[in-house]
């Protein structure tokens, strides 16, 4: 089971108030990477070691005085960011003073204000380019260089910022912008200024649950529709696990939605993965397995770097690997012989013969880019949206171990294995999945509520848009 790491954040984590020496905080800073440089399996995939060394070489530099945890977090925060693995980044509190009262969209780099939970509530659909005096731009690089998927995929760091009241606390975590904030901000054409003082995020959730509720996500992980009149079922999935509308396990409600494709005799089937963050591995593989005719590969690799690791004696409630699940190699690294979808699987039944679309954006991650890479590899479906998040050819994630730092008491989620998807070649490199046809929104798009992704789907499969490749 994996799930996405929406954000740096942790909700039950209290840092000390104390202020830690320069030492205290270096010898975090060095824990953390000998941490990563131990249990990691992928640390070097995105960026070469040297990058990596150079940023915690100059996160290091920076601790040059006495400093609090949160000062701490927010040198150490790029450090780790700097191995552009989306499932690591480090922990900060939830903030327990007022934020910034806005939700924002990230649309083409620029800031955009998608819910004004203020009072006054003036700034909807307007571009914000300065809080505080600190620039959007400048905002927005302090915050990717923590906040971001797998590798170079550009639509991860912006998806995630407008993802879950993000924006708001890691302007305050990661940049120290703190209330009142003075917002320059363009709209309908005229540039001003105005001032909102912060709102506790306790009652930010309760402003959006009252006046947006058709914010929220659903309860269940998954919905699937057939319309008659295109031939066409339609599956959006949330998250890989849990529970469907009917209340069954996903596994029987995929089976049940191939199930009702072949009774309907359907030429096409939609589906939707749009954000969805991941979760359960296997599920990811049975969505795909129905749409070959033959036995596949879905893994080529899953490397483990050890059975259990220095560094656990940091860590809270460590579990070494099981000697049982793996298999050593010859290099002294393990392979993840247990997992369910290691070796030859078999394709689903009712295989799907028709024509397949598939709606992503850069909340598609993890599990879920796993089944999009294959799909993509296999050339059985057309894809629409924008790039996913997660790496073409895998990630690092599953089994992990969470680092507290002895002093700062920062959290560090560190992953013990790197997946390997059966897709040979570098041609996509450090990016993910792409998308066939590229959708973009304005924000007021965005504020109508438009369903640009799912519109474009329909009009392929009427023949009223061009389906190019």
């Amino acid at each position: 089971m994996r799930l996405a790491v929406l954000c740096c954040f942790c909700a039950g984590l209290v840092l000390p108030a104390q202020t830690f020496t320069a030492d205290q905080l270096k010898s975090d800073l060095a824990i953390m990477l000998v941490a990563l440089e131990e249990g990691h399996p992928g640390i070097y995939r995105y960026a070469p070691k040297a990058e990596i060394d150079r940023a915690f070489q100059q996160a290091e530099a920076k601790i040059d005085r006495p400093m609090t945890a949160l000062e701490f977090f927010r040198i150490a925060s790029p450090a780790i960011g700097a191995l552009k693995c989306g499932h690591t980044s480090l922990s900060a509190p939830r903030p327990s003073v007022p934020l910034i009262p806005l939700d924002v969209r990230i649309l083409v780099g620029k800031i955009y204000a998608f819910r004004d939970l203020s009072e006054a509530a003036k700034l909807t659909g307007a571009e914000i380019t300065a809080i505080n005096g600190m620039a959007s731009s400048r905002i927005l690089a302090t915050l990717f260089a923590s906040i971001h998927g797998d590798g170079d995929t550009p639509t991860a760091g912006p998806w995630r910022i407008g993802a879950g009241h993000l924006f708001s606390r890691a302007i305050y975590s990661l940049a120290g912008i703190e209330s009142p904030f003075a917002i320059d901000y363009t709209l309908a054409g005229k540039t001003s200024r105005i001032t909102l003082d912060g709102i506790p995020l306790d009652d930010q959730e309760k402003i959006v649950a009252a006046r947006f509720p058709q914010d929220k996500r659903p309860p269940h992980s998954a919905i699937y529709r057939y319309q008659e009149k295109n031939s066409t079922g339609i599956l959006t999935i949330y998250g890989f696990g849990g529970k469907a509308e009917d209340g069954q396990p996903l596994d029987k409600f995929i089976q049940k939605a191939y199930d009702d494709l072949e009774a309907h005799h359907a030429a096409n089937f939609i589906i939707d993965v749009r954000n969805n963050g991941g979760g359960a591995d296997e599920l990811g593989k049975q969505l795909f397995s129905y749409l070959v005719t033959e036995p596949f590969p879905y893994y080529a690799d899953l490397v483990i770097n050890k059975l259990t690791f220095d560094f656990f004696k940091y860590a809270e409630n460590p579990r070494p690997i099981r000697e049982a699940e793996v298999e050593k190699r010859p290099n002294g690294k393990y392979l993840q012989k247990s997992h369910p979808n290691w070796g030859t699987q078999q394709p689903g039944r009712p295989h799907f013969a028709g024509k397949v679309f598939v709606l992503m954006n850069g909340g598609s991650f993890s599990t879920t880019c796993e089944f999009l890479s294959t799909l993509h590899h296999h050339h059985r479906a057309v894809f629409i949206g924008e790039e996913a998040a997660g790496g073409y050819y895998g990630n690092t994630s599953g089994p992990g171990a969470l680092l507290v730092a002895p002093n700062s008491k920062l959290r560090l989620p560190v992953r013990l294995m790197t997946y390997y998807l059966a897709i040979p070649g570098t041609e996509y490199g450090n990016r993910s999945i792409p998308a066939d046809h590229k959708v973009n929104y304005s924000i007021d798009e965005l504020l109508a509520g438009k369903d640009k992704e799912m519109d474009l789907a329909f009009r392929l499969i009427s023949g009223t848009a061009s389906l190019t490749r």
